[in-house]
């Protein structure tokens, strides 16, 4: 539920800003006359106002810079190594080369190191906060190649795309690491609209993974000495289902209100994917406790996770036998089949609309659906293959389930039948990952998705105070 109320307004009467303003106003006048166009005067003016914020970003930095003898981060001395060091961040307005001196840590032979304007600063993989942030949103969306043609697109200055592509892919798998607890951060605030509905659910997609053909050759190798480049290990490319979910809020009305995306790689246990789920159902009860619930899927045996997840967590009031639907499009999809293979083509009798109006308008319609089924089964000669398959996968479908399949009274109360906003997230989430040529490792995908649903969920500004304040610590000057 992102806001723009983080972006301060620009005062109009702020005496500093129109100062700043006529002194740019008049360097366009010097650099291009009276007969400059407006676009002219708009790109110079931007130029100087980019070279600002550099020069600003620059003398900021280097006030910072530590060099005392010693230092004290978090009760843990640490004192000045002889041997000169700098290094380069990467902010909106170009690069920074600082120099300062490491620091080794007091009290341990060849302890760690470190650079107190790294601290001090909160520097994300080598880049200023607000700039990682940035990166790290677009990264959600879009590839290095296409990040870096948005950065020049606003005239911000890019790094080079092998530098955003190593370290944003560093910084998503990290998150990815932390998302649960990510997750729980963005729960401090709370929900202000009316609540009269909540609909979870979760589903599969097929992502492209590069697998070891041999598993144990991907095992990192001894360095040989002298150094020898070797060739990465044989891999093949796997096809393997991503596990994604979500969470959908209406209001008093039954108008969606919000949708929270969840999103797991192939390999993730799904157990953990329906806890983070299960968290945020229960976080809106807790404020909506008279909210109705709904988790609703297909009925795939492996999504059992979820409302058995739910069972556990829910509090005793909230009955998920009552609640659990499958997915009223997927049984459509059971019964059409069974139409196109046993009517006549086109559906002269209209059965396919017979069975949508049953299913809407009576809970018990399933029950008919089912011994119409039955009773057509068993009136099918042997050799009708096809429409004896037909029927048999709709009763199969149907046998286990029936008891979540009755939708009528729900859907007179306006209250949600479909898992459309689960199934919308899987495609959502493939517009990221399964593009022409991509294909993923482990922990790469799970990086990517973990920030895509951050920043779909409207969870990102949360999320990144929470992940960037690990990387800032106070530096002190040991007495």
């Amino acid at each position: 539920m992102a806001s723009n109320a983080r972006y301060p307004k620009v005062d109009p009467n702020d005496l500093f800003l129109r100062r700043i303003a006529i002194q740019l106003i008049d360097a366009v006048d010097q650099r291009y006359g009276p007969e400059s166009t407006f676009e002219q005067m708009c790109n110079y003016r931007f130029e100087l106002a980019r070279g600002f914020l550099w020069f600003a970003e620059e003398l900021d930095l280097q006030r910072r810079v530590t060099k005392a003898k010693e230092v004290e981060v978090d009760g843990q001395r640490y004192r000045q190594l002889d041997q000169p060091s700098s290094a380069t961040y990467n902010g909106c307005w170009g690069p920074h080369v600082v120099k300062e001196p490491l620091y080794r840590q007091v009290g341990q032979h060849n302890g760690p190191t470190i650079k107190p304007i790294e601290l001090r600063t909160g520097m994300v993989e080598g880049m200023l906060p607000d700039f990682a942030k940035m990166v790290g949103q677009l990264s959600a969306e879009q590839t290095s190649r296409q990040l870096v043609g948005t950065l020049d697109a606003v005239r911000m200055v890019a790094p080079s795309r092998a530098f955003l592509e190593k370290r944003a892919k560093a910084m998503a798998a990290e998150i990815g690491e932390q998302v649960e607890e990510l997750e729980a951060t963005a729960r401090a605030e709370p929900i202000r609209e009316p609540v009269g509905a909540i609909s979870c659910g979760m589903d599969r997609g097929a992502v492209r993974m590069v697998e070891p053909v041999d598993p144990a050759a991907a095992q990192p190798r001894e360095r040989l000495e002298p150094y020898q480049r070797t060739p990465p290990p044989p891999s093949e490319l796997h096809y393997r289902m991503a596990w994604n979910g979500s969470v959908t809020l209406y209001d008093l009305v039954g108008r969606p209100l919000h949708t929270f995306r969840y999103a797991a790689e192939a390999g993730a246990d799904p157990q953990e994917l329906a806890r983070r789920i299960s968290a945020d159902v229960v976080w809106v009860q807790r404020q909506y406790p008279f909210a109705n619930m709904h988790c609703i899927q297909d009925g795939a045996p492996e999504l059992r996770v979820l409302p058995e997840t739910l069972k556990r967590d829910l509090p005793p009031n909230v009955t998920i036998n009552n609640i659990e639907l499958v997915d009223f499009e997927h049984l459509m999809g059971y019964l059409k089949d069974v139409v196109d293979a046993c009517e006549p083509s086109g559906d002269p009798r209209g059965l396919k609309t017979w069975y949508r109006n049953e299913l809407l308008s009576d809970d018990g319609a399933i029950d008919r659906i089912w011994r119409k089924l039955r009773d057509l089964s068993k009136s099918l000669p042997r050799s009708a293959h096809k429409k004896r398959k037909a029927v048999a996968a709709a009763l199969s479908y149907i046998r286990k389930r029936k008891d979540r399949m009755r939708y009528a009274t729900r859907y007179a109360r306006r209250l949600p039948i479909s898992s459309g906003d689960t199934e919308n997230t899987v495609w959502l989430m493939q517009q990221r990952v399964k593009r022409a040529g991509q294909s993923w490792q482990t922990r790469g995908l799970g990086g990517i998705l973990a920030l895509r649903a951050l920043v779909l969920s409207g969870r990102w500004d949360a999320a990144w105070t929470s992940y960037a304040s690990k990387f800032h610590e106070e530096v002190r000057i040991a007495a």
